[in-house]
């Protein structure tokens, strides 16, 4: 797995023990200060120094493997920019020298230390601050996407700019809400002192480091920024290096001062150089959005500071389509979801169908005529066009493009590409388990096709190749008109998210949480989700009981000395809680019986219903005291 893994992340050039070696020369280069004063053993120290060295080669590891995947990935901007150099940056996106970034974020726990972040007011401000940066300046983020990704107006407007506009209305107008304290029960014996109650208020965690992707630049910028804000933190924010048309517009807007205070969000440019320094610093809460491989660099760099981290992955997506499937509507749905889905750079895309061999042929003509009907090939030659768009670098088309060999049979598209453009063309392929485009998460418009007897065959497919690892996918997907079917897979499958009969779409609904599960990621954000990640509850006990006197029950059972009588009352006391417990069952029974036996006593006795609709209490008792008397 590491070979295939170093294989596929660096350039053919490169070899493997070069990387190495370049890995070893970086980690010898960090000094990472030991943050415990004590003297351990020698035992301990030499330990802790083999731990050390060892996160150390990592970070090195992961810095070498990343500048060579963003050399690669920064081809295309050469041919669209006569500016771009390699190494520190270019003149289109200055990068944040290493030695500051220490002081950014040493900066930024000062800010947050003088709680600039934390009132209700400066909270809304920065929310309604993002709405109106996305708003004023739809025309030039089109612009800086197109340039990054070659996605037209509609795709922006649609997966990006509507989607942060929604997230930031939403927090806006919950966000009192979330930030209340609230009430919580409070049992025995905590409640033998009297008046006493529970509390829980949530509290920004700190300082938020946000490492954010290219494929999706807009959403996945702003939307962590949202809720991180939401819940009163300061934001340190890395965007990505390789979509550098978007980087550099939101760095000018998110530092003019005129949308969200730049004191709140601090911005450090870069590439694998300034991650690995970021890495380095104490941060309070950690949200990165990429691949499995820095996930888990990411998470371990965390777990030095135990700082809690939010890991958005990715992973390969399986559609179930089965014999009850409604298949011209699965196919339009399938085939949309993984072209307009950013040309199949989602996360979220479906990756590969499971579809039942007595349909097979049926929906994969239905697959094709819809690929025909929205992506005609006559809109899109060798370089792109229609609604067709782009991949991020040449280096990236043609590791899709190599994913297209003798192991998987083309039967749609799979002849316009242009990876000097960084064009793959629609393609629909026919696969099985062994086929290579099986062995990792496509990330393309490449859709693969595999047979399976039953639904109980496509789940023996997915969990004998996939969720058995731990590689269980972001998002699961099923076609199928037949509960009993849906409920089958979804019990069998582990997925971060779902969507039955629709795809992509479940990922635009705020109140649903959006994460993933084993090697798709950990913990999720969306809506109340998301601000709650970013704020820590803390619990609290308030005690208005100041008595000191021994006549006080609470003050007698609780403190000492101790006796019989004492442990026979508190045992006693302790039973009290049972019972009501038990009368609780009664509750929804009364609920019943009370307005069954008031219907049956306003047939004998009229003007009580009378007394009633008139809302008459005097009548009411008048009534009750005859019964009670006997008059």
């Amino acid at each position: 797995d590491d070979d295939n893994m170093m294989k596929r992340a660096c350039p053919t050039s490169i070899s493997r023990a070069s990387l190495f070696l370049a890995g070893i020369k970086q980690a010898s280069s960090f000094t990472l200060s030991n943050p415990l004063t004590v003297v351990p053993s020698r035992s301990s120290r030499f330990r802790d120094s083999i731990s050390s060295q060892r996160h150390q080669l990592e970070i090195g590891i992961m810095s070498t493997l990343s500048e060579a995947e963003g050399a690669s990935a920064a081809t295309p901007l050469r041919a669209s920019n006569p500016n771009y150099t390699d190494g520190e940056g270019s003149p289109s996106m200055e990068y944040t020298p290493l030695t500051s970034i220490a002081g950014v974020v040493h900066e930024a726990r000062e800010i947050y230390s003088a709680n600039l972040t934390r009132p209700y007011q400066f909270r809304a401000d920065q929310l309604r601050g993002i709405e109106r940066l996305v708003i004023d300046n739809a025309d030039a983020i089109t612009a800086a996407v197109a340039d990054d990704l070659g996605q037209g107006p509609m795709y922006v407007e649609a997966f990006e700019l509507t989607n942060v506009r929604n997230h930031a209305r939403n927090a806006l107008s919950e966000l009192r809400g979330w930030m209340a304290a609230r009430r919580e029960p409070t049992p025995f014996p905590v409640n033998l002192n009297v008046p006493i109650r529970s509390e829980l208020s949530p509290n920004p965690r700190g300082v938020a480091l946000i490492v954010t992707p290219w494929n999706m630049p807009v959403n996945l910028v702003f939307n962590p920024l949202i809720y991180a804000l939401a819940a009163g933190n300061v934001c340190v924010l890395k965007m990505s290096e390789r979509s550098v048309h978007c980087t550099k517009l939101f760095t000018e807007l998110l530092t003019s001062g005129e949308y969200v205070d730049p004191r709140a969000v601090r911005v450090v440019n870069g590439g694998a150089k300034e991650t690995t320094e970021l890495l380095k610093q104490r941060f309070d809460a950690i949200m990165y959005t990429g691949g499995v491989q820095v996930g888990r660099i990411v998470a371990k760099a965390a777990a030095r500071n135990l700082t809690p981290v939010l890991l958005e992955l990715g992973g390969k997506n399986p559609v179930f389509v089965t014999k009850n499937a409604h298949l011209p509507s699965a196919a339009l749905r399938i085939a949309w979801g993984k072209i307009s889905g950013n040309t199949g750079q989602m996360c979220l895309c479906p990756d590969y169908v499971l579809v039942e061999e007595s349909v097979r042929e049926e929906f994969t003509n239905e697959l094709c005529k819809a690929m025909d009907q929205m992506y005609p090939a006559s809109t899109y030659s060798n370089g792109g066009g229609g609604d067709v768009g782009k991949m991020i670098s040449v280096q990236h088309a043609e590791r899709v493009v190599g994913l297209l060999d003798s192991t998987c049979d083309i039967i749609y598209g799979g002849k316009q590409h242009n990876v000097n453009e960084r064009f793959v063309a629609p393609t629909i392929v026919e696969a099985t388990a062994d086929s290579t485009i099986m062995k990792e998460e496509i990330f393309g418009p490449i859709l693969a096709i595999v047979g399976v007897p039953s639904v109980e065959g496509g789940i023996e497919f997915v969990n004998e190749h996939f969720t058995s690892k731990g590689e269980h996918p972001l998002v699961l997907y099923i076609f199928s008109t037949s509960n009993d079917e849906r409920r089958r897979i979804m019990e069998a499958v582990p997925s971060g998210t779902c969507a039955i009969n629709e795809v992509l779409k479940q990922s635009a609904n705020y109140h649903l949480p959006f994460g993933g599960v084993g090697d798709s990621g950990m913990g999720s954000y969306y809506g109340k989700f998301g601000f709650d990640f970013f704020s820590h509850y803390r619990g609290s006990l308030v005690g208005d009981n100041y008595s000191a006197s021994g006549w006080d029950p609470s003050v007698w059972v609780t403190h000492p000395p101790y006796d019989e009588r004492k442990l026979f009352a508190f045992r006693c006391l302790g039973k009290v809680p049972l019972i009501l417990d038990r009368l609780k069952r009664l509750i929804p029974v009364l609920k019943a019986v009370i307005p069954i036996g008031f219907a049956l006593a306003s047939v004998f006795n009229p003007s009580i219903l009378d007394a009633v609709l008139e809302l008459n209490l005097m009548t009411i008792l008048k009534w009750i005291s005859q019964i009670l008397t006997g008059r």
